[in-house]
């Protein structure tokens, strides 16, 4: 059976890195808006925020969407996250067993020294 407990309120936009050229003929590199979609936010709690504090990443937020066919095409490189006009940066993409129908991506929130 399906697993339709999680409640997604919140709208993130994933990001795609872009690479391009300015006028002069330069390698630029931008980030477009590529997928919007709906979430559930998660804060680490418990042993997770104290292992990540202990790295500097105790600003980790999780994210869980549903699988759709361009979940497959998502890395850690040249993807990103943003929510409420803040980036996060995607550190591991989770696929949840519950059926496969959901994905958690674990953010670190860009520029964020800890």
């Amino acid at each position: 059976m399906r697993d339709l407990r999680r409640v997604l309120r919140r709208l993130i936009t994933i990001q795609k890195l872009t690479e391009g050229e300015d006028e002069w003929g330069n390698q630029t590199t931008s980030w477009v808006d590529w997928q919007t979609v709906w979430a559930e936010r998660s804060e680490l709690w418990g042993q997770e925020y104290f292992a990540a504090r202990a790295v500097g990443e105790q600003n980790t937020v999780g994210f869980v969407i549903r699988h759709a066919p361009f979940v497959e095409q998502l890395n850690t490189t040249e993807y990103r996250v943003v929510y409420e006009g803040r980036a996060y940066d995607i550190k591991h993409i989770d696929h949840l067993k519950d059926d496969g129908m959901w994905v958690k991506l674990r953010c670190l929130e860009a520029g964020v020294n800890g």
